[in-house]
């Protein structure tokens, strides 16, 4: 047996979540004069040190064989990495995806990027460019608790509490 084919699966839905919202959403960034979440988590780490996570997180569609028909990425970007040689995790999202607006899987890749802070203990670097809900909504349910949920706040108030956070509103 091999794993050939769900390991291919896996890398096809890292190399869709790299394109974030699309040619057309990277493209209206730029032009706005504003990096992608990924360009600056590049920008702000030591050169090829940022060690991405959860990648391929996102929402899919799948037809009745499990092939990939659509694929959201989660619009929440976090990894380790090294500022001057020393070791921190940062996560952000940008406008190329749902505007900044938390989908399902990017608020628990946020949570996570700062249960992962207070757990090893490394600075945490939070890069927002959005905030709230989207108005639109989804076309689906959404899989998440609301914002509001206790421990959504929970997650913050514990990184606060045991490393140093710096958070930049871009």
């Amino acid at each position: 047996m091999t794993w050939k084919e769900e390991t291919d699966k896996i890398h096809q839905r890292r190399e869709l979540s790299k394109l974030q919202g699309g040619e057309k959403a990277v493209a209206a960034q730029h032009r706005k004069g504003r990096m992608t979440i990924r360009e600056r988590i590049s920008a702000l780490l030591d050169k090829n040190t940022f060690d991405e996570i959860g990648m391929g997180a996102g929402d899919a569609e799948l037809d009745e064989n499990g092939n990939l028909i659509e694929f959201s990425p989660a619009n929440y970007v976090l990894g380790f990495g090294k500022i001057d040689g020393r070791r921190c995790i940062v996560g952000g999202e940008d406008f190329t995806l749902k505007g900044g607006s938390p989908s399902a899987a990017g608020q628990r890749k946020s949570v996570y990027t700062e249960d992962l802070a207070a757990k090893y203990r490394i600075p945490l670097i939070r890069l927002h460019e959005g905030a709230g809900g989207s108005v639109g909504g989804t076309k689906k349910a959404s899989l998440s608790a609301p914002v509001y949920e206790p421990h959504r706040f929970r997650s913050v108030a514990e990184a606060m509490a045991r490393v140093p956070v710096a958070t930049g509103a871009m």
